[in-house]
């Protein structure tokens, strides 16, 4: 199948070298000169626009960083929307707010284009292994297209609903993950400051009933203290929180009251310059007094 691949980062680069193992030529297109020379020798072709990428593609993936460069590539003046054929597919697999995402399916249907969102869990160490944990919003038919290229790099591979149920998903996660992450980090405070070992102390939520997976990234971490600036900051869960907020005021009207002292938590660390922070460094900011309630 011909594939364009908009974004060959971190994540992207891996990916493109599945897809190319599994038989499939991709046209990839990158800002960056090494991401794109890495995605090369991962045996992708070279594209010198967005649009060069989606040229004639069956499917185009992006993986971008946000829903507002998202919307660039698609959108612009020779982006995907403008030069991907009818017919073609566009996989996001970025985080992305449902509603935005819908209003992106609707632009291209009304090109005679399919849209399936695939935001993905995990890491480069998945990526690279072909383990990503994908969860899928898409029209059964895309969903039946779609599925044997996810599965090049998937280990996990949830089909939702339609279009927007993957993205509802991943943000569900995202405020699971990061509401225990912050927990863990009080924790560690709280145990410090009463003497007993953070890293200990790991272990002794591990033993007990607790979510395995944020402990394993977590206790490493405490070890290697004080932290700096990440692969992922924490500008990353924070553009995601607010995905929560949009998700949650305009398609269940409602207000979480964890996700939006979450929201007013990670705000504050944006607000101070922590942007780029590896976020298992909460137990820091909170220590320092960095992030902490508000008065009143």
């Amino acid at each position: 199948m011909q594939l364009g691949f908009v974004g060959v980062g971190t994540m992207g680069a891996p990916i493109v070298g599945h897809l190319v193992a599994a038989g499939h030529t991709v046209k990839a297109f990158d800002l960056s000169a090494d991401a794109l020379a890495k995605a090369q020798a991962a045996g992708a072709q070279a594209a010198g626009s967005v649009g060069e990428a989606a040229a004639g593609a069956q499917a185009v993936f992006v993986a971008v960083s946000n829903q507002d460069v998202l919307g660039e590539v698609l959108r612009q003046p020779g982006g995907i929307f403008e030069c991907a054929a009818p017919g073609a597919i566009v996989v996001d697999l970025g985080t992305t707010a449902p509603p935005r995402c819908r209003a992106f399916a609707a632009e291209a249907r009304a090109r005679g284009m399919d849209y399936v969102d695939a935001p993905l869990s995990g890491s480069t160490p998945w990526a690279q292994a072909g383990s990503l944990a994908v969860m899928v919003g898409a029209e059964q038919a895309a969903w039946d297209t779609v599925l044997p290229l996810l599965q090049t790099f998937g280990g996990s591979i949830f089909h939702l609903g339609p279009v927007g149920s993957g993205q509802t998903a991943k943000l569900c996660h995202q405020l699971a993950f990061m509401g225990t992450l912050l927990g863990l980090s009080e924790a560690v405070v709280l145990g410090e400051r009463c003497g007993i070992d953070g890293v200990k102390l790991m272990d002794v939520l591990g033993a007990c009933v607790s979510p395995r997976h944020v402990i394993d990234f977590f206790k490493p971490r405490l070890a290697a203290r004080p932290l700096g600036e990440g692969p992922t900051g924490l500008g990353i869960f924070y553009k995601d929180l607010k995905a929560v907020q949009e998700l949650s005021q305009q398609d269940a009207g409602i207000t979480l009251p964890l996700g939006e002292a979450l929201l007013g938590l990670f705000q504050q660390a944006m607000d101070a310059g922590y942007r780029n922070f590896d976020p298992f460094g909460l137990s820091e900011l909170i220590d320092r007094g960095v992030i902490r309630p508000r008065a009143g």
